[in-house]
């Protein structure tokens, strides 16, 4: 389950920043691989390969450290916040400009945290949501100073509202003048007739129903292709939507069904643009813009020149924010498979490769002057999460807390997720400059101890060895997703060892959208539940674990899906909330993650580890400190052979 894919966009654009140091003495050029089209480069990523590029492209008015503190980018220094905390004033630095030599001032950031908070929301999901949310207005003075006035007092706004990609006011409405000349002839009528055809007859053959095979867009191509090009749009290129095993180096032909699908969610979407208000259409067309594809931005670098499903290529940008980089280009390359990105960095085609799985490099023999880096993943941690609600098994402080004392965590994490797998204790991402350090141990397997709690809570074991207690039997099932091996391993130790202390457990692999997602809504029908969050780049936990987040049946989607009602944690989440001062929020962090280990909502898991490929030689003033941390490379302007 996602949380929020801020941080995976800061990490995109941060990890970028350390292989540039790689080529700063040789070539000047970077070669980097990914795996999917960088597309929607303006702040609407929708995978890391398009975070990465965009983050490479966009810049923000801060950017989080590798302690996850956020540092000046386009800001002139640190916010001025009011007493109340509720409204944030930030200066722009002197002589910004974006790529094409426009000034950047404070009315482009206005500009893009109005769009970001529009009802129609172009921007990635997770930045629309954000905004909405905790922002009331913005105010720009029409030079160097933007006022930000929030909601309510909310003191993550300083690296996840701060952070977001400014965009050019400019650039953007002469995009969006382009696409209007480019469809000035489109009839609307012909438009809506084209897509309901298509949807009548998807509709006749009953796809997508339980019985029956999903829907095949491809064979309206001709149909699609021919309605859009008269309509004055453009169509994709095809090359930007290869078979799976195709992609750069790959040659494959062009996956129809993707293409098709692509096709038919730009006709849907013209359609909307042409029953749209004047004032709302850049909203709308937003995903149709070229510039999606040719961004423009206030970033280390900017877009030379794309091959589609090939290459994209940019150029260090003299205009940046913080001086201009020192590797004169960036090459980005595309693979089919991150098998075939590990073997071009082999034959020392590649200087970077990315967001590797622990499968890719199982085994791997790195080539000489290179390495493999590991670390925590952006992508976060795994937990087993315990239905507190009355009348489930685990509503039972004592049953919880028994269960956690009765696995061995180290065993766990070994067998089933092996070398990836890192053990945690803190649902603080790690180096978070409020991670609590040392780091108390999540748990200490004590099975004479859980059933010695048990027995004196009143429960007995019965001749099964299974324990009761007035008529209950200490079993549960824990719900894990399927095709994911090592949680369904996970769930199963925890099962065996669990038998040891009286609990009579098992495992239920369902699928995510139709059985899972279901049961963690209201009224939540479940007992465990392994799953996973992506780490924050701030440390509160308000949307996961405040009573005002569990489920409820006004809001049944509620993210605290183990409904733990904690005054206390209430308490230190609210106190957490209302100061922006690091020596305030972190005792008050490291004491709420204390108690949630004492209350036992979650039992953590383990956090999940990147890896990437690196060549050799890269360094960096603090690299010492930042290597462990999911943002290693935050300051791309220090890196250097």
């Amino acid at each position: 389950m996602s949380r929020t894919l801020l941080l995976r966009f800061a990490a995109a654009l941060l990890l970028v920043a350390s292989s540039a140091g790689c080529s700063v003495l040789s070539a000047g050029t970077l070669r980097v691989a990914v795996v999917d089209e960088p597309l929607n480069l303006s702040a609407a990523y929708l995978d890391e390969s398009s975070a990465l590029v965009g983050g490479l492209v966009q810049a923000g008015l801060y950017r989080p450290d590798a302690a996850f503190r956020p540092q000046a980018l386009l800001a002139d220094g640190e916010p001025t916040i009011s007493p109340g905390g509720t409204t944030w004033s930030v200066k722009l630095k002197n002589g910004l400009s974006f790529h094409d030599g426009s000034f950047l001032t404070s009315d482009d950031v206005a500009f893009t945290y109005e769009l970001a908070k529009s009802g129609q929301c172009p921007l990635a999901a997770d930045i629309c949501d954000l905004v909405r949310t905790r922002l009331e207005s913005v105010e720009a003075d029409g030079g160097q100073r933007v006022t930000f006035r929030l909601i309510a007092s909310w003191s993550p706004w300083a690296t996840r509202g701060l952070t977001i990609p400014i965009l050019p006011k400019a650039a953007l409405l002469k995009s969006l003048e382009r696409f209007r000349a480019a469809v000035a002839g489109a009839d609307r009528t012909l438009i809506t007739l084209a897509r309901e055809n298509i949807v009548a007859e998807l509709d006749a053959t009953s796809c997508g129903l339980p019985t029956t095979n999903a829907c095949e867009y491809a064979p309206f191509i001709p149909q699609l292709e021919r309605t859009l090009s008269q309509a004055g749009l453009s169509l994709p290129d095809p090359r930007m939507l290869p078979t799976l095993n195709g992609g750069a180096q790959g040659g494959a032909a062009r996956n129809d069904e993707a293409y098709a699908k692509d096709l038919f969610g730009r006709l849907t979407r013209f359609e909307s643009y042409l029953l749209t208000p004047a004032e709302s259409q850049l909203e709308v067309a937003y995903p149709l813009l070229d510039a999606g594809l040719i961004p423009v931005g206030a970033g280390p670098y900017k877009f030379v020149e794309r091959t589609p499903g090939e290459s994209l290529s940019l150029e260090s940008f003299s205009g940046f924010a913080l001086g201009e980089p020192l590797t004169g280009r960036v090459l980005v390359r595309r693979y089919a498979t991150q098998a075939g990105a590990i073997s071009a960095f082999q034959a020392s085609q590649l200087d970077w490769v990315p967001h590797l799985s622990a499968t890719s490099v199982a085994g791997l023999e790195v080539r000489s002057g290179a390495t493999l880096l590991k670390g925590p993943s952006s992508r976060g941690y795994l937990f087993l999460a315990f239905n507190m609600r009355p009348g489930r098994p685990f509503a039972d402080p004592v049953v919880r807390s028994a269960l956690s004392s009765c696995v061995d965590l180290p065993s766990i994490i070994s067998e089933a997720a092996g070398e990836s797998g890192i053990p945690i204790s803190s649902t603080v991402a790690p180096n978070s400059w409020a991670a609590p350090s040392p780091a108390a141990a999540e748990t200490v397997r004590d099975t004479a101890g859980a059933r010695a709690s048990l027995v004196a809570d009143g429960w007995s074991e019965e001749s099964d060895g299974v324990f009761a207690k007035l008529g209950s039997r200490l079993e549960a099932s824990i719900l894990v997703r399927d095709g994911q091996s090592a949680r369904t391993s996970a769930a199963q130790l925890i099962a065996d060892q669990a038998a040891e202390c009286g609990f009579s457990l098992s495992v239920s692999a369902q699928s995510y959208s139709s059985e899972i997602l279901p049961r963690l809504r209201y009224p939540n029908d479940f007992d465990a539940y392994i799953g996973s969050w992506q780490w924050s780049l701030d440390p509160d936990d308000s949307d996961l674990f405040s009573s005002a987040a569990c489920p409820t049946e006004e809001d049944p989607a509620g993210k605290n899906f183990a409904c733990w009602q904690s005054g206390t944690a209430d308490s230190l989440l609210r106190q957490g909330l209302g100061s922006a001062s690091e020596s305030v929020r972190a005792p008050l962090y490291a004491e709420f993650q204390a108690h949630r280990r004492s209350e036992r909502p979650y039992l953590l898991l383990w956090a999940d580890a990147g890896y990437a490929l690196l060549s050799s030689g890269i360094s960096w003033p603090t690299a010492e400190s930042d290597v462990s941390s999911p943002l290693y490379a935050w300051s791309i302007e220090s890196w250097g052979d």
